[in-house]
C-alpha cells in the first residue's frame, strides 16, 4: 500500500514539474480539465434521470400508479429556469428588439419573445411554429402583424424565412438520432415527458455540434402546441410502441394505445383522448395496419387483400358485432366508402425502407423508384434510413409503416443493412414481409459477407446486369435487374458564375462523392487526361464537384495536387440537388474516367440533359451507353493490387486509356458542333430507355409475379 502511495507521489510530482516547464500549455491543461469535469456531470446527471425512468419502469412493474406529470409551463420565466436547473440568463437570451433583428438567429429569437409573452397570438394562431409564410400567422405578419411588431423591411423578410425553415427540424432530428436520449424519453416532446427533457437538453445538448437553444426553443414551443400530435410523432419513431401496439394510430388500436401510454408515463389531459385525433393515414391503410397486427381479423378473413369481392367481406364484417370492435371503430368502419376502401385495400404496395434524407446516388435512386412505382398504380409506404448528422433533417417525414406485403430495404449490404430497421425507427412487422434487397456494387463479384446478408431477405434486384452478374455467381435466391428509372427534377438554370466558374468557357464537368471511393471514380485520372488536351492558354475548363472532403483530407490534397497549374475547379461541398442539376446545366460535356460503376446515375443524367457524355466502356453504364449515343473509352481490366476498403486487393477493375479519353475531350471542344449533335442522340436514347414509366412496369410486373407465388404457395 505505502509503495501505491509512493509511486502516485511521484507522478503527480513529475506530472507538476512538467507543467512548470511548458507554462504556454496551461490554457490546454485547463481546457481539458474542463470538459473532463463537464462530461462527468453530464454522465452523473444523465445516471440520475435513467435511474429514475427505471423506477418508473419497477413501479408500473409492481402495479404501483404513475402520478400525473405536472406539464412544463414554457411560458413561465419561473417555471423553465426550476424545470432547467439554471438561471434565465443561461436558458434564454435578453429580449430581442425589431431593430436588432439583424439575421436568422435573431429573428428566431424575435419570434420566439413575441410568441412566448403574446398570450392573444398562441390564441389566434395556435398552430403558428409549425406552419410557413403562407398560413394564416404569415399572412398577419406580412400585413398588420409587420406593424404591430414595428418589423422593417429587412426584419419582416428575416422572421418570413424563419418561419420557411422548418426551425425545429434540426433539433427534433438530434433528439432522434441520439442512442443515449431517445430510447429513455421517447416521450419527451409530450406534455408527460417535458419536464426532464428540457433539463437535459437545457443543460447539456445546446451549441456546436448539437443544435442551437434556438432551435431547441422553437422545438419545445412546437411540441407545446399540439401535443396529440408530439404523442403520434413519438410512436411513430418508437419501436418499442408499435411492437406493443402495432395498430396504435389507428381508429382501431389508437384508444387502447392511448390508455396504456396514460398509465405508463402518467399523461392526462384532452390530448390523451385519442377520439380528439385526426386520422393519421386514410382509411385502407389503417384497416391494412390493423389487418396485420390482429391475428383474429386474419383467421376470419386468411384472403381479405387478394381482391375486391374478399376485401368488401373484410369490411362488413368489421361494421358488424361479430368483429367485436368499440362501438366507435365499429361505426367508423360502417361509414367507410366500402367500395373505395376496397380498391385501394387491393392495389398493390411497397414498403420502401432507405436513404431518403443521405445527399447521394442511393437517395436519387430510391426517389426514382418511388416515382416510377407510382406513375403505374403501386402505392408506397416510405421510411428513412439515418446515417450520421450530416443527412437533411427530414427523417420525421418518413413514418410509414410495414402496411404492404413486399419490402425493399433499399441500402447496402453495409454498413447499415443489418440495423435498417433500427435506423429507420421501425418495428419489424409481424408477420415478416417478402423482403428485398436492392443492391449496388462495382465489380463482378460481390464479398463473402453479402452472401450472409443476403440470408435475411428473399430476393436481390439491382439496377444493371453488371451488378446481377456478380450477385447471380454467389447467391441462391433470385437476383432480378430492375433499373430504377431516371428522371430530371425541375432545377433552376443557373450561369457558370454562380459556382464560381469563367464564363464564355467550355467546360467539362465530373461529379462524384468522397465517400464512394475516389480510386474507384478515378478524378486523378481525368485530370491527367485534361492536361493532356489541354494547356492554360486554352479556352476549356474542368470541373470537378465532389463533397465530405473534410473526411478525407489526405486524399483532397492529393487531388489539388493534381489539379495544381491548369484550368481545374474543385468544388467541394454539398450542394441542394437543384444545384446539383443546374451545375450539370451550366456545364459544356460531361466526362467519367471511373474504374468500375454499378449503375453511373450522373452520366444518365448528364444524358438527358443532351449533354455530350464521355466515359469509361465498363461496368453498369454500358447497359445503357454506346457508341451511337456517347463517347466511350477503351480500358484495360487491371487487379487493384492492394486492399482499397471495402474491395479486396484481387478484384479487378477498368484502366480507362487517359490517351485515348484526351483525343475524345479535345475532339469535343474543337468540334462542338459535332459534340451537340452527340448529345442529341444521348437525349433521345435515354428518354427512350431510362423512363421512370418503363422502370415502373418493370418493377410492378415483378411484384405481381411474387404475390402469384406466394399465393400458390400458400393456397
Amino acid at each position: 500500500m505505502a509503495e501505491q502511495i509512493l509511486r502516485r507521489y511521484v507522478r503527480r510530482v513529475a506530472k507538476g514539474a512538467w507543467w512548470l516547464a511548458t507554462p504556454w500549455r496551461i490554457g490546454e491543461r485547463l481546457d481539458f480539465l474542463r470538459q473532463r469535469a463537464e462530461a462527468q456531470a453530464r454522465a452523473t446527471e444523465f445516471a440520475l434521470l435513467v435511474d429514475a425512468e427505471r423506477m418508473r419502469r419497477a413501479a408500473r412493474e409492481s402495479g404501483i400508479p404513475i402520478p400525473a406529470v405536472e406539464p412544463l409551463d414554457l411560458f413561465d420565466d419561473a417555471a423553465v429556469c426550476n424545470a432547467g436547473g439554471l438561471p434565465l440568463e443561461k436558458i434564454l437570451w435578453p429580449p430581442v428588439a425589431p431593430q436588432d433583428v439583424t439575421d436568422r438567429w435573431s429573428a428566431a429569437r424575435f419570434l420566439i419573445d413575441q410568441w412566448r409573452k403574446r398570450s392573444d397570438l398562441r390564441s389566434l394562431y395556435p398552430l403558428a411554429l409549425e406552419g410557413n409564410r403562407h398560413t394564416d400567422f404569415g399572412h398577419w405578419l406580412q400585413n398588420e402583424g409587420a406593424g404591430e411588431l414595428h418589423l422593417g423591411e429587412v426584419a419582416l423578410a428575416l422572421t418570413l424565412d424563419v418561419l420557411d425553415a422548418g426551425m425545429a427540424d434540426r433539433a427534433r432530428q438530434s433528439l432522434l438520432a441520439n442512442q443515449m436520449v431517445a430510447p429513455v424519453w421517447p416521450h419527451g416532446l409530450t406534455p408527460a415527458g417535458m419536464p426532464r427533457l428540457f433539463r437535459w437538453l437545457m443543460r447539456h445538448s445546446a451549441g456546436e455540434p448539437g443544435p442551437r437553444h434556438e432551435e431547441l426553443w422553437w422545438l419545445f414551443l412546437q411540441a407545446a402546441q399540439n401535443p396529440a400530435r408530439e404523442l403520434m410523432l413519438a410512436y411513430s419513431f418508437t419501436p418499442a410502441w408499435q411492437e406493443l401496439h402495432p395498430d396504435g394510430l389507428t381508429v382501431i388500436g389508437r384508444e387502447a394505445f392511448c390508455a396504456w401510454f396514460a398509465s405508463e408515463y402518467g399523461a392526462s389531459g384532452g390530448w390523451v383522448d385519442s377520439s380528439t385525433w385526426p386520422d393519421w393515414e386514410n382509411p385502407a391503410l389503417q384497416i391494412r395496419t390493423a389487418y396485420w397486427a390482429r391475428d383474429t381479423w386474419r383467421a376470419a378473413h386468411p384472403d381479405a387483400l387478394a381482391d375486391e369481392d374478399r376485401a368488401r367481406a373484410l369490411l362488413d364484417w368489421l361494421s358488424s358485432p361479430a368483429a367485436r370492435l368499440s362501438d366507435a371503430a365499429r361505426i367508423w368502419c360502417a361509414r367507410l366508402d366500402a367500395g373505395a376502401v376496397a380498391r385501394e385495400l387491393v392495389r398493390p404496395g411497397v414498403n420502401m425502407i432507405g436513404h431518403f434524407c443521405y445527399a447521394s446516388g442511393l437517395r436519387v435512386s430510391a426517389e426514382s423508384m418511388v416515382e416510377a412505382m407510382g406513375r403505374v398504380g403501386v402505392s408506397t409506404s416510405l421510411r428513412d434510413v439515418w446515417t450520421d448528422a450530416k443527412d437533411d433533417p427530414h427523417h420525421v417525414d418518413f413514418r410509414g409503416m410495414e402496411v404492404h406485403d413486399v419490402t425493399v430495404l433499399h441500402t447496402q449490404p453495409e454498413p447499415f443493412f443489418d440495423e435498417a430497421y433500427r435506423r429507420a425507427h421501425l418495428f419489424e412487422r409481424h408477420p415478416r414481409t417478402y423482403r428485398i434487397g436492392y443492391w449496388y456494387w462495382e465489380f463482378d463479384t460481390i464479398p463473402d459477407s453479402w452472401v450472409d446478408h443476403a440470408e435475411k431477405v428473399d430476393e436481390v434486384w439491382t439496377a444493371t446486369e453488371f451488378v446481377a452478374r456478380g450477385l447471380r455467381d454467389r447467391l441462391s435466391i433470385p437476383v432480378r435487374t430492375l433499373f430504377p428509372g431516371v428522371k430530371l427534377a425541375p432545377y433552376t438554370s443557373r450561369s457558370k458564375s454562380y459556382f464560381g466558374l469563367r464564363e464564355g468557357v467550355f467546360t467539362f464537368l465530373f461529379t462524384f462523392h468522397m465517400m464512394s471511393v475516389m480510386e474507384r471514380k478515378n478524378p486523378k485520372g481525368l485530370i491527367s487526361a485534361f492536361k493532356e488536351a489541354f494547356g492554360e492558354a486554352d479556352g476549356a475548363q474542368l470541373v470537378l464537384k465532389t463533397s465530405f472532403g473534410d473526411r478525407h483530407p489526405a486524399q483532397m490534397q492529393e487531388l489539388r495536387d493534381a489539379a495544381a497549374n491548369a484550368n481545374i475547379t474543385i468544388i467541394d461541398q454539398v450542394l441542394s440537388p437543384d444545384e446539383v442539376l443546374s451545375l450539370m446545366d451550366a456545364c459544356d460535356a460531361y466526362v467519367s474516367l471511373h474504374r468500375s460503376e454499378g449503375l453511373g446515375l450522373t452520366m444518365a443524367e448528364a444524358m438527358l440533359m443532351g449533354k455530350p457524355v464521355i466515359a469509361t466502356n465498363f461496368s453498369g453504364n454500358v447497359d445503357f451507353m454506346d457508341e451511337s449515343n456517347s463517347l466511350l473509352v477503351p480500358y484495360e481490366l487491371v487487379k487493384l493490387g492492394k486492399p482499397i476498403p471495402p474491395y479486396d486487393a484481387d478484384l479487378e477493375w477498368a484502366e480507362p486509356s487517359i490517351g485515348h479519353a484526351a483525343q475524345l475531350m479535345r475532339r469535343v471542344y474543337d468540334n462542338q458542333a459535332w459534340a451537340r449533335e452527340v448529345g442529341a442522340r444521348g437525349k433521345a436514347s435515354a428518354e427512350a430507355n431510362l423512363s421512370l414509366e418503363a422502370a415502373g412496369r418493370r418493377i410492378a410486373g415483378r411484384l405481381e409475379e411474387i404475390r402469384s407465388l406466394r399465393r400458390r404457395a400458400t393456397g
